[in-house]
């Protein structure tokens, strides 16, 4: 029993801050931000598909960091 109280407690201090996550996605975010930025203001239809296949790469990349996921 107090083995699997220390194993726990153990677990709780040793994983890392939720906190730090928006600190290191904070980039991939801003990168986001600005693609949908540009895609709010007057483009042709070619700028448009360009910016498209850049915001779902960069939604991607937000997503898998904001899981833990990205390298």
């Amino acid at each position: 029993m107090k083995a699997l109280l220390f194993f726990t407690l153990f677990m709780f201090l040793a994983a890392p801050p939720l906190e730090a996550t928006p600190k290191k996605c904070g980039k991939y975010k801003t990168k986001l931000d600005t693609i949908q930025k540009k895609q709010r203001q007057a483009n042709s239809v070619k700028r448009s598909n360009k910016l498209k296949e850049q915001e779902q790469k960069a939604f991607k990349t937000w997503r898998k960091c904001k899981q833990g996921k990205l390298k």
